[in-house]
């Protein structure tokens, strides 16, 4: 990996204004990059390739895909700052056990569920030992805790079992010198503070939807974190609208504390096409 491409990501994280705007893939379908015609290119392939050619900083690699570990290789060759994605601990407790019925042990068995959070939490811890162990660049741990009203639990649940469990992990990847990355959906402009006291660096998500990157950004600075997004899937549209979203993004970076991404929304090639085309208007 480049020393370039590694001290403008982090400068980015600490809240630094880079300029260019720093900018990354995250949650993108590796197979609906360009490739070169024939046969399709490996996922891992796939996704450095891109990012070479894009001249992108970083990339989010799940750790759950079997082309993780030769993703990350392929990154540092090309010289992109690696973000490897560990699963949360409220979003596959909930998975597990239905979204309604999970729910319900929050309203009344809060004990219980605190052992399917433990478990879920050491997962997580062990997919960072796996990704510190490769040496990335940093640590994403996905964790959809909002939906577009805001948090989808109470505030106080999350507080006292859900963000000390997410600190945990946070305090894991800092023990292993990367900084951690909080990957959450939905308006999480509440929940900001409580993931800068847990130990991250910044947040990823879509910024609340279209429109809201501005007030989302003013919120993670009086949080202290940095924002990971800009780009929500729903303006990009068309090539057109996609550099429209490009060039308000750059303006926005440039007070610091802003990567420009995807918001992890991203389908088809129509809306793949105008996210390169926000890329290409930001750095102009």
């Amino acid at each position: 990996m480049s020393s370039k491409v590694s001290e403008r990501f982090l400068l980015a994280l600490a809240g630094v204004a880079v300029t260019p705007a720093v900018e990354g893939l995250t949650f993108v379908d590796p197979s609906l990059l360009p490739g070169p015609s024939g046969p399709a290119r490996p996922p891992a392939s796939a996704l450095a390739r891109a990012c070479r050619d894009l001249g992108l900083d970083f990339a989010f690699v799940p750790s759950w895909e079997p082309w993780a570990s030769a993703a990350v290789a392929e990154l540092r060759a090309a010289g992109v700052a690696i973000v490897w994605v560990t699963p949360g601990v409220l979003t596959p407790v909930l998975e597990s056990l239905g979204a309604a019925a999970g729910l319900r042990m929050i309203a009344a068995d809060v004990a219980r569920l605190a052992f399917a959070l433990d478990d879920a939490a050491a997962l997580a811890a062990s997919e960072i030992d796996a990704g510190t162990a490769l040496g990335v660049d940093a640590i994403a741990v996905a964790d959809d805790l909002a939906g577009a009203g805001g948090p989808i639990v109470a505030p106080a649940f999350l507080d006292a079992e859900v963000f000390p469990r997410l600190a945990q992990l946070a305090a894991r990847a800092a023990a292993a010198g990367v900084p951690a990355v909080l990957h959450c959906d939905g308006s999480v402009d509440a929940l900001y503070a409580s993931a800068r006291i847990a130990g991250f660096a910044a947040v990823h998500g879509d910024c609340g939807g279209a429109g809201r990157t501005a007030a989302a950004l003013a919120a993670a600075q009086r949080a202290g974190v940095a924002l990971i997004g800009g780009l929500a899937a729903s303006q990009l549209t068309d090539a057109a609208h996609g550099a429209v979203a490009g060039a308000l993004g750059a303006a926005l970076a440039t007070q610091g504390g802003l990567l420009l991404s995807d918001d992890g929304g991203v389908a088809g090639t129509a809306q793949l096409a105008a996210l390169f085309a926000a890329f290409g208007a930001a750095r102009r």
